[in-house]
């Protein structure tokens, strides 16, 4: 398993990123998916400009909401690397689940191909989405529901992308949350990365928060 965590790549490039990709393939082939198909078709244009730029030859669009491609999505562990990008994290999920990524993406990880997800698509990989909810629900009833909003728990840790965005108030609501689960959540700033490596090993690049418990530490470390 070679899994990265971001919060805003490509918007904010990380070199540690592009490094990646590269040792992928000199000219990595990458499939691309979005969350809902109306987001994806408005924003794969600049996103084929940003990935050329970055060395990928062929950014390839994966669909799994309005038309879906079993063939395709079947195919994934072919790819080099497979990038989920940003967006509501809930709606992504339905349709993830709507389409059966999540078996694909275990086979990608599985046979040791890259994947990298960003901000609502770095929190399908976790355990849980609960922390999205915190925007808009209480954080007792958050809690309350928790169990309804599993996600794929390829890594054990939860993931608050965009942490340089957040409000004093709202950190507070998630060190609140964070007393009542069991795991960690990692709070990367856009430009920061998670790695995790197949051996098990976890880097960090950028600043990254941990919430442990009602206690926030600064993570040092670059990948």
């Amino acid at each position: 398993m070679t899994l990265i965590l971001t919060s805003d790549f490509p918007v904010t490039i990380s070199d540690v990123v592009v490094q990646r990709l590269r040792r992928a393939a000199a000219r990595p082939r990458v499939a691309w998916i979005p969350p809902l198909t109306s987001t994806g078709h408005a924003h794969f244009a600049a996103a084929e400009v940003a990935f050329r730029d970055l060395g990928v030859s062929s950014l390839e669009y994966c669909d799994i909401d309005e038309e879906p491609n079993e063939t395709q999505l079947s195919a994934l562990s072919q790819y080099d690397a497979v990038y989920l990008t940003g967006g509501e994290p809930l709606q992504f999920r339905h349709n993830i689940l709507k389409c059966n990524l999540v078996d694909h993406l275990r086979e990608c990880l599985a046979t040791d191909r890259l994947v990298i997800a960003a901000s609502g698509g770095a929190m399908q990989l976790t355990p849980n989405l609960s922390l999205f909810r915190l925007l808009t629900n209480a954080v007792d009833e958050v809690l309350d529901e928790r169990a309804a909003y599993d996600a794929m728990g390829a890594v054990g840790h939860e993931i608050l992308p965009h942490l340089n965005r957040h409000s004093g108030g709202f950190l507070g609501e998630v060190d609140r949350y964070s007393q009542g689960i069991g795991i960690d959540i990692l709070g990367i700033e856009d430009g920061a990365v998670v790695i995790h490596e197949a051996d098990g090993r976890e880097h960090y690049a950028g600043r990254v928060l941990r919430f442990r418990r009602g206690v926030r530490t600064i993570i040092d470390g670059v990948a």
